[in-house]
C-alpha cells in the first residue's frame, strides 16, 4: 500500500505534525510506502521525516509577511492572481504522477481534487484552514470565488483531523468531515540538554520565516548580566554571551522543549502544542494582525496554560522582567500546565482512523 502527503510550504509545523503521523502510520502498518512532497523546507523534512521518498515540489499554498510578521495583503492577492491557473496545471501533473492509494495533506487543496479525480481517499490534518486564514484578513485578498473553490475541495476529503486550539469556527463549519483529535505529538523524546546543567533553562525560539531575528539579538542583550539562566537560542545567533548555549540550525528548534523550564517565542501553533504536551510553561509574544496568532492568544488566555509579553519588554526589558516572572507568575503558569488534561497521541488517533477508513 502506498500514500502520498503534501506539505504546505509554510513554515515548520507542517513537519514536525506530519512526523508524528507517519511514525505512527508506519506503526500500524509497517509495509506502506510513502512519498512526501514540499519545496521549501524539503532539507528539513528530509532530516527529520526519515524512510520516505521525498518529493521537490512547490504545493502552490503559501502566504507573504511584512517586517513586523503581518500579512502582506497586497502580495497575497497578487500572488494569487493567476492562482487558478497554476493549480490546473498542478492538478493535472498530479493525476499524472500519483500512484498511491490514499492521500494526506495538511494542507494543500490541490490534493484533496487529485484524489477525488483519482477516486482515492483524502485525508486532512491542520490546526487552521487557508480558506478562514485569507478571510481573515482585510480587506480579503483573495477573491471570493477562489475561498469557495478551496472549501469544496477540502470538503471531497473522506476527514479533515483538527487537533486541540483549532478555532471552532472551523470545526464547526466543516460539519462531519471534522474530526477532533487530541494534540499530534511523537511518542519518542529525543534529550537534547545534558541533566548536568542546574540553572533555570530557557529556550527562545524565533518564527519559520525569521520575524523575531531581530529582537532576539537585542532581548539577548538585554538578559547578559543574568547569571542563573541559561538561554538556548539558534546557531544563528551566536554571540559572545556567556549564558547562552547555542542550537545547531540543522536541529528542530522544537526537540529541545522537553528539557526546558520556559520557552518564549511567538504563539505559533506548533510552539504552543509542543509546550502543552511536554508540560514546559510558555511565555509569549503576540503578531500583528496575524488571525491564527490572535486566535491562539486568546484560547490559551481561556485556559490559563501560558503567560504574555510585549515585544517592547521582550526586547528592552527582558533582563528585569524576568527574574521577577519567574518568581512570582512563572509558579502560577507552571503549576496550570503540568495538571492539564489534554490528550496528546492526537498521531496515532489519526493513524488508525486512516486505516480503518481505506
Amino acid at each position: 500500500m502506498r500514500s502520498k502527503i503534501y506539505l504546505s510550504d509554510e513554515g515548520f509545523g507542517h513537519i514536525v505534525r506530519q512526523r508524528a503521523v507517519i511514525e505512527e502510520l508506519k506503526i500500524q502498518c509497517p509495509s506502506l510506502e510513502i512519498q512526501v512532497q514540499t519545496e521549501v523546507h524539503q532539507e528539513a523534512a528530509k532530516r527529520f521525516i526519515t524512510g520516505v521518498e521525498h518529493i521537490k515540489k512547490y504545493n502552490n499554498i503559501t502566504w507573504y509577511k511584512l517586517p513586523n510578521g503581518s500579512p502582506d495583503v497586497d502580495t497575497i492577492s497578487a500572488n494569487y492572481k493567476d492562482y487558478s491557473t497554476r493549480a490546473s496545471k498542478f492538478i493535472e501533473e498530479e493525476m499524472m504522477d500519483v500512484k498511491a492509494d490514499f492521500i494526506i495533506s495538511d494542507f494543500v487543496y490541490e490534493a484533496f481534487e487529485v484524489a477525488a479525480r483519482l477516486n482515492i481517499p483524502s485525508f486532512g490534518v491542520a490546526h487552521f484552514t487557508w480558506d478562514w486564514f485569507f478571510s481573515k484578513l482585510y480587506p480579503p485578498p483573495l477573491e471570493r470565488d477562489l475561498v469557495y473553490r478551496f472549501i469544496e475541495q477540502a470538503k471531497t476529503a473522506r476527514h479533515l483531523y483538527f487537533p486541540p486550539f483549532t478555532p471552532e469556527e472551523i470545526v464547526n463549519f466543516y460539519g462531519k468531515k471534522a474530526i477532533e483529535v487530541p494534540l499530534i505529538m511523537r511518542k519518542e523524546i529525543d534529550h537534547k540538554v545534558s541533566e548536568g546543567e542546574k540553572r533555570f533553562k530557557v529556550l527562545i525560539i524565533d518564527s519559520g520565516s525569521g520575524v523575531l531575528a531581530d529582537s532576539i539579538k537585542r532581548a539577548l542583550q538585554s538578559v547578559a548580566e543574568i547569571d542563573d539562566v541559561v538561554f538556548y537560542v539558534s546557531e544563528k545567533f551566536a554571540g559572545d554571551w556567556k549564558n547562552v548555549v547555542y542550537i545547531p540550525q540543522e536541529d528542530l528548534i522544537v526537540d529541545y522543549v522537553a528539557d526546558m523550564d520556559l520557552v518564549i517565542g511567538r504563539a505559533g501553533f506548533n510552539t504552543i502544542s509542543e509546550c502543552i504536551g511536554l508540560r514546559t510553561p510558555m511565555l509569549l509574544l503576540g503578531e500583528a494582525m496575524n488571525p491564527e496568532i490572535s486566535e491562539n492568544i486568546l484560547m490559551l488566555k481561556k485556559s490559563h496554560l501560558a503567560s504574555f509579553i510585549s515585544l517592547k519588554t521582550f526586547e528592552d526589558g527582558l533582563g528585569q522582567f524576568l527574574p521577577a516572572f519567574i518568581k512570582h507568575e512563572y509558579v502560577f503558569i507552571r503549576d496550570s500546565i503540568q495538571n492539564h488534561q489534554i490528550e496528546t497521541n492526537g498521531a496515532e488517533v489519526i493513524a488508525r482512523d486512516i486505516l480503518n477508513n481505506l
